[in-house]
């Protein structure tokens, strides 16, 4: 079918609009934009007056984790809990809830909203709840904490025994807290009871359903395999409407080939070209590697075992000569600067190509550093509303503060920069992390914090659209509202151009299209 959107705001970037758009969800492209109704309107067969709303490109979440997030979702939620009170009512009305034999899961709590002096460990939690097993998610992904009958259920002192301390956390008599970070932490994910395949189908799809209300239609999604399971069982059963960019460890190199195949045939819905590894830990786990140590201690936070062992250096060059993008998770600025050392080895090494090297997060850069991002080509992919938590956390946790979230600084040098949440660290809300960006408030820093490196509005929004294309190598056929490309477009309840941030944050899609064909609407 080929709708008419007419007498609307439609964002084109850089200060231009149109007022009309024409879709045809038969070939899922845009087939007009320009002014008025266009010439031969008669050839659609609706036409919805938009009475000035605006139109913009959908957004594309550039780095979350979907079907973990899906699952949080489920799961009990302590993300904004801020006393000892606030998780008891939550898991207790979790508790109450939940099927006989169950487990309770979830949490990603942050100690940046605490306002009383409370230590999340095994005694903590089994003081609230004994009897039923307790795994809580710190909100950064790389560390839990269990309770006493969670350590028990799984043997964890087992699973653990040969990972260091710095991932396996004990007191003073070398007893476990219940505090379990990086591989520790995913020895014991792994053993956690799963959920049937028509439960992870269920959940998934209404995520996506959820994601459509906010006006994301594709994502960039860090895979495991047993996320790909579920995205092919729903896929199969024609119930995944999503663009995925699939991004998986590096550690499946040689399987690259493999999942292409196995999806082919849903190429159009998801695409494998990308390879992740880790290079450090986090900012509120204290293991993201910074040239100075954390205030207080002997660390300056850890290199993981891919890049000790080796293991990133050999296969970021195979990687790398079989024309597959390198995504690199780094956090501090001394894993960012080693991850920018390596990509200009490989450079000089393989040579130059088109290779669009991404580091995640990079939430801390040394001034040295930030002209190589530039000179490199590399994609910044970044998380602006971490800041609410990183703020606080890294103004008492680190020598060099300043060097948190400078991301106005790569912009200004002409750097490319997409944005994500990292989703289920934070929310999904696509205007959320608009507002983060453009205003840096954050807990402890109502005002803002270091305000200087605040984004305009334009840049936030291509850094949501067309720049997150490019960073999938997709910029020809979406990210941005052209004739011929993918017609993936929403319409936003209030004009974001005409507004504060404040109230950009509260903005709501009225409707969200996917290839010319609505896929929500208020």
């Amino acid at each position: 079918m080929k709708t008419l959107l007419y007498n609307g705001k439609v964002w084109l970037g850089s200060g231009y609009f149109a007022s009309t758009v024409g879709v045809d969800s038969g070939t899922g492209t845009i087939l007009f934009v320009g002014k008025g109704r266009a010439d031969d309107k008669n050839i659609y067969s609706e036409a919805i007056d938009l009475k000035g709303k605006l139109v913009l490109p959908a957004f594309t979440d550039g780095h979350c984790h979907l079907f973990k997030g899906a699952l949080v979702n489920s799961e009990v939620n302590l993300r904004y809990s801020a006393s000892r009170k606030d998780f008891e009512t939550q898991i207790h009305s979790y508790k109450r809830n939940m099927k006989k034999g169950g487990w309770i899961l979830g949490g990603y709590f942050s100690e940046a909203n605490f306002n009383e002096d409370i230590t999340i460990n095994k005694n903590f939690i089994d003081s609230i709840c004994a009897d039923i097993p307790v795994v809580l998610f710190r909100t950064d992904l790389h560390s839990i904490v269990c309770n006493t009958l969670a350590l028990e259920t799984l043997n964890v002192s087992s699973i653990v025994e040969n990972l260091s301390s710095d991932e396996v956390i004990k007191n003073s008599e070398g007893i476990l807290t219940g505090e379990l970070k990086e591989r520790a932490m995913y020895s014991v994910i792994h053993a956690l009871p799963q959920k049937s395949m028509n439960e992870k189908k269920a959940i998934l799809k209404n995520q996506i359903e959820r994601l459509h209300s906010y006006g994301i239609t594709s994502v960039t999604d860090i895979s495991w395999r047993e996320d790909l399971d579920v995205y092919k069982s729903l896929l199969d059963d024609k119930g995944l409407y999503l663009k995925i960019n699939s991004v998986v460890p590096i550690a499946e190199y040689d399987k690259i080939e493999d999942y292409r195949n196995e999806f082919y045939e849903y190429k159009s819905l998801i695409r494998f070209g990308g390879m992740k590894a880790f290079f450090d830990g986090s900012l509120s786990s204290k293991t993201a590697l910074f040239f100075d140590n954390y205030k207080g201690t002997n660390s300056c936070g850890i290199r993981t075992e891919e890049v000790t062992s080796g293991l990133l250096k050999e296969l970021a060059f195979k990687i790398d000569k079989s024309s597959l993008q390198l995504v690199i998770h780094v956090i501090g600025d001394k894993a960012v600067s080693e991850a920018l050392d390596l990509v200009e080895h490989i450079k000089k090494e393989v040579g130059i190509w088109d290779r669009r090297v991404r580091l995640e997060h990079i939430q801390h850069v040394s001034d040295k550093d930030l002209d190589r991002f530039k000179k490199l080509n590399i994609i910044s992919s970044v998380q602006p509303a971490h800041l609410f938590f990183d703020a606080k956390v890294a103004s008492e946790n680190l020598l060099n503060p300043e060097t948190t979230h400078v991301f106005r600084k790569l912009v200004d040098r002409g750097n490319i920069i997409c944005f994500g949440t990292d989703f289920p660290v934070v929310p999904e809300n696509p205007f959320e992390n608009i507002y983060y960006a453009m205003t840096r408030k954050a807990k402890g820093f109502e005002n803002g914090f270091n305000t200087h490196m605040c984004l305009n509005l334009d840049t936030c929004l291509k850094a949501y659209t067309i720049n997150n294309a490019y960073a999938s190598f997709e910029e020809n056929i979406k990210g941005s509202i052209r004739e011929d490309k993918q017609a993936d477009l929403i319409v936003v309840d209030r004009d974001l151009f005409q507004i504060s941030a404040e109230e950009i944050k509260n903005a709501v899609v009225e409707s969200t299209f996917i290839n010319g064909k609505i896929v929500y609407g208020r």
